[in-house]
């Protein structure tokens, strides 16, 4: 196993588009905005030390909390384009033997929300996954997985293991 890279990132302000869980921002008016969205900013961080992108990456586990926060995270860690995450679900690409398996553990639906655990729960599941050591959910051949994390107050996470 190898830790290819450990991102921490802070949202960028000022934010142009207000996202979860940034519950207010700074005017934008004199400043253009962010390259990227926070979330997307999370990612992009991994992708750069890890010197991978998101073709390389064969399981995936983020944090949803909601239905909607997973299917967001699709499209902020590149899997798929803006507005298209819908279409790699009802594809099954997210599934079991899809193109790019999400949250074969179940995520926090089965998990539980337990700051900073859950973190450290999908860090585990991938290291599961790539050793070829996860049950009834193993991705078949994964050899690349990331994380992706945000907390409630401004800050995100995310892990890329490799074997």
């Amino acid at each position: 196993m190898r830790l290819r890279a450990v991102s921490t990132v802070t949202p960028t302000y000022p934010q142009p588009v207000i996202e979860m869980p940034n519950l207010a921002t700074d005017s934008w008016a004199a400043v253009p905005p962010a390259e990227r969205s926070f979330k997307e900013s999370i990612a992009h961080a991994a992708y750069e030390e890890a010197g991978i992108g998101p073709e390389d990456v064969d399981v995936a586990e983020v944090y949803d909390l909601s239905t909607a926060l997973e299917l967001d995270w699709y499209e902020d860690l590149g899997l798929c384009g803006r507005g298209e995450a819908e279409v790699l679900l009802r594809k099954g690409d997210t599934a079991l033997g899809g193109r790019v398996p999400v949250n074969p553990s179940g995520g926090l639906a089965s998990f539980g929300e337990a700051v900073p655990a859950q973190a450290l729960a999908q860090v585990c599941e991938l290291t599961w996954q790539l050793r070829g050591r996860a049950g009834e959910r193993q991705v078949e051949g994964a050899r690349v997985g990331i994380t992706a994390n945000q907390g409630l107050f401004g800050h995100g996470s995310s892990v890329v293991l490799s074997t």
